[in-house]
């Protein structure tokens, strides 16, 4: 896969300069600004126009680093010879396909909105990342080489907590062990749902749609109220933050009008300063749960009893499912149990399960309530599983009240508890630095047939490409979200491009199976946004039009999910 050809900068009379503007009241840009028009521009393969990252010039990408130097001090902005930090570290290949130009890192709103609007003056495409640790997907690398990272991690401010309604507003730099820190440091009774890996932004991770494990763990579902910095350089403000002296803004979603938050969701179309956040009160009591099945043929069985448990709301929130080669890749590496070649055979997978005392497929999930509540739900969830042959479960009970260190580590994720208890899974293959991982999310519905077949998909081409099958799926009621994690050694040359054929292969396969992914890693953008392809793919056309509209200079995130400025 390659990047777009550059732009036809003869399409404007002069590169990178603004035509007629106005500033509104709070000093952001409106007006017409010129676009790339030219024969040249549309005919790029695929139908996308480039933006002129990689062409801008040396000279213009100097001109904007020393005009960013100005707005955020010249300690935040690192020139294209000092971008290590943000390249991909799992990358698959060279990591400098996707070089940025330089990065800039700005603390406040303001001067987010200044760096926008340089940035529309010189011609200079951004990259912004909250804490830049999407790791598997691309880490803080841009779409496209030559993008200069807008690095927002210096906004890191939990800006308000509201115990009484459950809500907080906090910024993109703000980590899952920030929030965790800044509720107890306030004796909140309020509980963060976090990821496995508690060192990512909150927002960054609501924004891609990411997974945590307590009732509010399908992050998206709980966000309420976004301040957004246009491509432009305007702030606008979601819901009920549109009023200036709302009350509400993280509470009601709607406001008056069309609702926009989803717009800014895996979106190019605007960078989030500010996002609103339900947080769910502390339980009175909780269990984290989990089961085991000893069998594979047990799958669908567990996979539809999860799927009614959770539709009764027995279960509260996200069920994480892993099979035992999964389990083990978060707690040593593969030479513990196999140094040969290929994949983990048979008989070891089940040397594997009775060495950790798992089953071949694991689940954790949490129920939360009084005891009385506890013993309903577990009696009933007992009820199900008695009729899985084999099966298995266990359920910790705590005092909602419980610290830290009264909670095992791994049922932390029951109580919100930030981690990096699996951050060494990505040396299974590669016990080393070099370990690295790429994710695979096809969304199916939550039965035991989709969940099986997806697997088997998977599995079948995985293997045959010589790696192990690491799989999982999370489940939400009524779709799963089936997880493919493919470890590697990204020092070698030759599994990382197996690697890529691999999963560039998987992503047709899976579509063509009704499987579409939810995320996709910087190589596969265009290819998977390419399988949202109903109505001669008139959803991505609709989309660039909305970019065209909001972002006439094609600045901000060129390529993200396979959208490019027209």
């Amino acid at each position: 896969m390659t990047d777009a050809p550059p732009r036809d900068e003869t399409a404007n009379d002069t590169p990178g300069v603004m035509t007629a503007t106005t500033r509104d009241a709070r000093g952001a840009t409106t007006g017409d600004l010129p676009g790339d028009t030219s024969a040249a521009a549309r005919d790029t393969p695929g139908g996308f126009a480039d933006t002129n990252a990689e062409t801008a010039g040396v000279a213009a990408l100097a001109a904007f680093l020393a005009r960013a130097a100005a707005i955020v001090g010249a300690e935040h902005v690192s020139g294209p010879d000092a971008v290590d930090d943000y390249l991909d570290v799992y990358a698959l290949g060279d990591p400098h396909a996707h070089q940025p130009g330089g990065a800039v890192r700005p603390a406040e709103v303001d001067q987010v909105q200044e760096v926008v609007r340089a940035a529309n003056e010189f011609g200079v495409a951004l990259w912004p990342v909250g804490r830049g640790k999407n790791l598997g997907y691309g880490g803080s690398a841009p779409r496209q080489s030559g993008t200069v990272v807008l690095d927002l991690g210096r906004m890191n401010r939990v800006l308000e907590v509201d115990d009484e309604t459950a809500s907080a507003i906090v910024e993109p730099g703000v980590s899952f062990f920030d929030l965790y820190e800044e509720l107890r440091s306030r004796d909140s009774r309020l509980w963060a749902s976090v990821p496995d890996l508690g060192w990512g932004s909150v927002v960054g991770n609501a924004l891609e749609r990411g997974y945590g494990y307590t009732a509010h763990g399908d992050h998206q579902q709980f966000i309420c109220g976004l301040e957004v910095v246009l491509p432009t350089g305007e702030l606008i403000r979601t819901g009920m933050g549109a009023m200036p002296n709302s009350e509400a803004w993280p509470l009601y979603r709607g406001g008056f009008g069309p609702g926009f938050e989803g717009l800014f969701l895996q979106s190019n179309l605007g960078i989030v300063t500010k996002m609103g956040i339900w947080l769910m009160p502390r339980p009175e009591r909780f269990a984290a749960c989990r089961v085991a099945i000893d069998r594979e043929s047990s799958l669908p069985a567990l996979v539809d009893a999860m799927r009614e448990l959770g539709l009764e709301g027995m279960i509260d929130g996200v069920v994480n499912a892993a099979n035992a080669v999964g389990v083990a890749a978060g707690s040593s590496s593969r030479e513990r149990w196999y140094d040969g070649d290929g994949v983990v055979p048979d008989e070891i997978v089940d040397t594997i399960a009775s060495d950790l005392g798992i089953g071949r497929w694991n689940v954790k999930f949490a129920v939360y309530g009084s005891d009385a509540m506890l013993d309903l739900k577990l009696a009933r969830i007992e009820g199900v599983l008695a009729g899985i042959p084999g099966s298995r479960l266990t359920a910790h009970r705590y005092d909602g009240a419980a610290s830290a260190e009264e909670v095992e580590p791994f049922d932390h994720f029951a109580a919100g508890i930030p981690g990096m208890l699996l951050a060494g899974g990505v040396r299974w293959r590669a016990d080393r630095p070099t370990g690295a991982h790429i994710g695979l999310c096809p969304v199916s519905p939550l039965t035991g047939r989709h969940v099986v077949e997806a697997g088997r998909v998977m599995r079948t081409h995985i293997e045959a490409a010589g790696f192990d099958y690491i799989g999982g799926w999370l489940g939400t009621g009524r779709h799963a979200v089936n997880v493919l994690m493919i470890f590697f050694d990204a020092a070698d040359a030759e599994e990382s491009a197996r690697v890529k054929r691999a999963f560039g292969e998987l992503v047709p396969l899976l579509a063509d199976a009704g499987y579409g992914e939810y995320r996709a890693h910087l190589e596969f953008m265009d290819a998977v946004a390419s399988r949202f392809d109903f109505n001669d793919s008139s959803l991505l056309h609709f989309t660039r039009t909305l970019k065209r509209a909001v972002d006439p200079r094609g600045i901000l995130a060129p390529g993200k999910q396979g959208v490019w400025p027209l």
